[in-house]
């Protein structure tokens, strides 16, 4: 069996259910890791990062990032330094911002005309916060999606050698900010990570450049799939819609539940540092393992109705952000983004269907969002 196969990008839920029910771990064939698919397996290796290194996450799709290929004690250092930028106090001093720019981009849907929400809106929205986050013209937007894109490994038709071309282009513009934002006093995201220190230590460049390209991810391409994933589900309830607009408390409940029933991330990778044990499976160190969080936010073992988008699911448990030390730093941000862009959708418009346009899936299995997804508002 191999996990990395066209019918698993398409569609990955009923594999995964036959993994869940049949195989709750086995190996694939391709890489050689170990796929664990229900929630309790899943949530152990999360749990415990002593022995379950992130190592693993220092390659493939996701590429070299700090945090994200850190274990600790480095790992609670440096996320110490991203803590300080993204603090609730700070979240609350932009809402007002990001409120408007989703607005603006609502106000310039048509009404009644098939149009590709993605360009229209899961994209601009995220890329214009961050890029004022982070103190950048807002000219460089297209840029920024470019290169995350490509360091994701979701740039639509490029190579490798084009995905590294556009890599490079971007630690090189983050390379020319540091000199720009030391010392500045800045209260931007990258002068907050150029005069970070750790133990008294200033990061080197290679460490504040890696640190600007995962706030640059994690500051667009989860809310750009949240959202765009949330909609995808919308178009075909319009009771759901409708429940929505009359309530549009439940808005953030339909952002917990899209996150547990198709989440914009659909697996990490772990390395083994200790010897364990997986439904009669002995691992061992130095053996990689797949945790399919896509998988275990449908564990019939702990969800009711598991298979099923339900609006008004409570107390909702998930893995999309993750668990544990390395829970996702950008959470709190792309919430708030998506409660802000469905808030302006389901007060200007009154229905949602599908739109004749093109559909196109983000090509990876790492990620699952839309590149295009065409739908049809009203009012």
């Amino acid at each position: 069996m191999r996990f990395f196969t066209n019918e698993v990008l398409q569609d990955p839920y009923p594999s995964y259910a036959m993994w869940r029910a049949e195989k709750p771990i086995w190996q694939d064939e391709e890489t050689g890791a170990w796929i664990l698919s229900r929630f309790e397996d899943v949530r152990h290796v999360l749990k415990h990062s002593s022995d379950f290194s992130s190592k693993a996450m220092g390659g493939g799709e996701s590429g070299p990032l700090p945090l994200l290929a850190d274990d600790a004690p480095r790992h609670t250092e440096l996320r110490n330094i991203v803590n300080k930028a993204f603090t609730q106090r700070m979240l609350k001093s932009i809402e007002g911002d990001v409120a408007h720019i989703a607005e603006s981009l609502v106000a310039d849907i048509p009404s009644e005309e098939a149009v590709d929400v993605v360009q229209a809106l899961t994209i601009p929205l995220p890329v214009a916060v961050i890029s004022k986050m982070m103190d950048i013209p807002a000219e460089r937007a297209h840029d920024f999606k470019r290169w995350s894109d490509a360091l994701t490994g979701t740039l639509a038709g490029a190579s490798l050698a084009e995905r590294e071309v556009e890599i490079g282009e971007m630690y090189a513009f983050f390379q020319g900010l540091i000199p720009e934002r030391r010392g500045q006093g800045g209260s931007d995201l990258v002068s907050a990570v150029v005069n970070a220190s750790v133990d008294g230590k200033a990061l080197s460049d290679p460490d504040i450049v890696g640190f600007c390209m995962l706030l640059l991810i994690a500051g667009n391409e989860t809310t750009t799939n949240l959202l765009g994933n949330f909609l995808n589900v919308l178009a075909d309830r319009p009771n759901d819609w409708q429940r929505l607009r009359d309530t549009p408390k439940l808005i953030d409940q339909g952002i917990e539940e899209t996150l547990r029933f198709d989440g914009p991330v659909q697996f990490l990778r772990r390395t083994l540092t200790s010897p364990c044990s997986f439904h009669g499976k002995t691992l061992n160190p130095g053996d990689v393992v797949h945790v399919i969080m896509g998988s275990a936010n449908r564990d019939d073992a702990v969800y009711d109705n598991a298979q099923a988008f339900d609006l008004g699911r409570e107390k909702i448990q998930h893995h999309t952000f993750g668990f544990g030390i390395h829970f996702c730093i950008g959470a709190p941000l792309a919430r708030l983004e998506a409660r802000a862009a469905m808030q302006a959708l389901v007060k200007r418009f009154d229905r949602l269907s599908r739109g004749d346009g093109v559909n196109e899936r983000v090509a990876s299995h790492l990620l699952r969002g839309f590149h295009h997804l065409s739908l049809r508002f009203g009012c």
